[in-house]
């Protein structure tokens, strides 16, 4: 299951003169979130280990790993079980994460890279979500 893909938000109307690297932004954040939770799927713990290890670190840019090793795609196979219940929940079709990304990070959006974000104001947004349970939009 693909969850999102950065080739979905550097088109239409996306800012003129941002390198797609922008577009990947918010689902890098979201990446780098997971693995610091401990959520890293198998492939990358067992392919990258020293990758997802600088990532949690803040050495890497997770948006450089997204491009570099998840070719701009953020799948399932990203995550390990535990990562993926809260990412279909969250980040799928009626998940409030774009959401909140939004409320929060508006002014970055598409415009600015992974270091113009705050990850520990991104972190306490993100873990005060699933701390309050309710990832899914209300049904109306």
């Amino acid at each position: 299951m693909k969850y999102d893909d950065a080739s979905w938000h550097h088109g239409g109307d996306f800012p003129a003169g941002q390198p797609p690297e922008h577009g990947g932004t918010h689902i890098a954040l979201f990446l780098r979130w997971c693995f610091v939770k401990g959520w890293a799927g198998d492939f990358h713990a067992e392919e990258e280990p020293e990758a997802v290890a600088l990532v949690i670190s803040g050495e890497l840019c997770a948006t450089e790993f997204l491009f570099r090793y998840c070719d701009g795609k953020f799948t399932e196979e990203d995550l390990n079980d535990a990562g993926n219940e809260i990412a279909q929940q969250y980040y799928g079709s009626n998940g409030l994460y774009l959401q909140d990304y939004a409320d929060h990070f508006a002014n970055l959006m598409y415009v600015a890279p992974e270091s113009a974000h705050d990850f520990e104001e991104f972190s306490a947004i993100l873990d005060a979500r699933v701390k309050s349970g309710v990832l899914i939009k209300a049904e109306a």
